[in-house]
C-alpha cells in the first residue's frame, strides 16, 4: 500500500515555481526590512515611544528572536536579515519608550489652537508675554516628570 521509498512530485521539484518562490521571499524580505524604517525614524525624531503599546513590543521582539533562532538552525540565510533588522528597530523603540529624551520635542499649542492664536493676534493682544510663560511651565513640568523617574506628554496649557 504505501511505500515510503516512492517519491512524490512536490513543487519543490518544478524550477518555474522554485524560481517564484525565490523572487517571492526576497520580496518579503525586502518589505519586512522596509517596514520598520518610518516607526525607527519617527522614534528617533521624536525620542520616544510612550504611544506604542510595550506588550507589542516584547511580543515583537520574541518572535524575532525565536524566528532568527530557526533561520539559523535551517540555514535560511536570506531571511535572517529581515528578522535581524526587526529585532534592532524593536530594541531602538523599546530604549526610546523606557528611556525618553527629556530634550524629546513637545508642542506648545495643538493645531486646532494655531487659528485663534492668529485672530488674537489680529485683535491686538500681545501673545508674547503668554507665549513665553506657557513655554516655562511646559518645561518646568517635563523636567519635574523626567526627574521623577517617567515621562509622560506635557498637558497642553490653555493660551487665555
Amino acid at each position: 500500500m504505501g511505500d515510503c521509498n516512492n517519491k512524490t512530485n512536490t513543487n519543490n521539484e518544478i524550477p518555474s515555481v522554485e524560481l517564484f518562490m525565490t523572487i517571492l521571499v526576497n520580496i518579503a524580505n525586502v518589505l519586512s526590512i522596509l517596514y520598520n524604517v518610518p516607526q525607527m525614524w519617527r522614534t528617533h525624531k521624536l525620542k520616544k515611544a510612550d504611544d506604542i503599546s510595550s506588550h507589542f513590543l516584547w511580543m515583537r521582539l520574541s518572535a524575532g528572536i525565536i524566528w532568527s533562532i530557526y533561520c539559523i538552525y535551517y540555514k535560511m540565510w536570506y531571511v535572517i536579515i529581515s528578522w535581524t533588522t526587526t529585532i534592532i528597530s524593536t530594541t531602538q523603540i523599546l530604549y526610546y519608550k523606557y528611556y525618553p529624551s527629556h530634550l524629546a520635542p513637545v508642542p506648545l499649542i495643538e493645531q486646532g489652537e494655531q487659528g485663534e492664536r492668529g485672530q488674537q493676534r489680529s485683535q491686538g493682544e500681545d501673545l508674547r508675554e503668554k507665549e513665553e510663560r506657557v513655554e516655562m511651565q511646559l518645561l518646568q513640568k517635563n523636567e519635574n516628570r523626567y526627574r521623577g523617574g517617567y515621562y509622560a506628554d506635557a498637558d497642553i496649557i490653555p493660551l487665555n
